[in-house]
């Protein structure tokens, strides 16, 4: 999964009926955390693109997408969370940690068997949704729609802008969607696909880890013209 993370992003416990826990940027980049360890793991070349086994390919992720790196992940950051601001507590804490556990949890669903139990291990996880690429992409979009609506509903705009900001990322995130998982699945279909057409090794892990934090520095801009309607 991609920009499907990003849809729980927008929620914590106070969201929606308070000043939230969690600002929207920092929710990006805690939904994305197992994607930015993938990301450094690539540039220093421990993981990678992964490869085509029986024409169906299969990502190289045993470090940072295993279930247990995953949950150890989520403590790691929720706790972090909590170091750095006090003031939220132990809901800070398990809101945070939700969050990045939400990615495996997301990524079950649509990766192919390439999901370890642990770095090692020979049991994999993955329920293949990305076999169906159409089904999968507004899955995707649908919760990024669900959560930008209601991110745009519990929020007030300083002025129009900040409403059609919103929009307009999302369009942008539709459109990167269908270009790197979208149109890769259809070709997978086709019996067309060629993983060397796509990014490879340090090049690759630079452009993720850079779209990562360029949709955390736009959130962030957005945030500052769209505060909470119950500040």
């Amino acid at each position: 999964m991609f920009i499907g993370h990003y849809g729980p992003a927008v929620f914590d416990t106070q969201r929606g009926h308070g000043e939230p826990l969690v600002t929207l940027w920092q929710g990006f980049l805690a939904v994305q955390a197992m994607d930015l360890l993938w990301s450094i793991l690539t540039i220093l070349g421990i993981e990678g693109a992964g490869s085509v086994v029986d024409g169906v390919p299969l990502f190289n992720i045993p470090w940072s997408h295993s279930l247990v790196t995953s949950l150890l992940l989520a403590l790691f950051c929720g706790g972090l969370f909590r170091a750095l601001k006090p003031s939220a507590g132990m809901r800070g804490f398990w809101v945070i940690a939700g969050l990045v556990f939400s990615h495996w949890f997301l990524d079950l669903i649509v990766h192919r068997p390439d999901l370890p139990l642990y770095p090692g291990s020979d049991v994999m996880f993955g329920f293949s949704l990305w076999n169906f690429p159409v089904m999968a992409y507004v899955l995707e979009m649908g919760l990024m729609a669900a959560g930008f609506l209601f991110w745009q509903k519990v929020t007030r705009a300083k002025s129009p802008k900040y409403n059609i900001a919103i929009w307009c990322l999302f369009l942008f995130m539709a459109v990167l969607q269908a270009a790197v998982v979208l149109m890769p699945g259809l070709a997978v279909k086709a019996g067309t696909f060629d993983m060397s057409d796509g990014l490879q090794g340090r090049t690759l892990g630079f452009a993720t880890l850079t779209i990562f934090c360029l949709f955390a520095a736009i959130v962030a801009w957005i945030e500052k013209g769209r505060p909470s309607k119950f500040s």
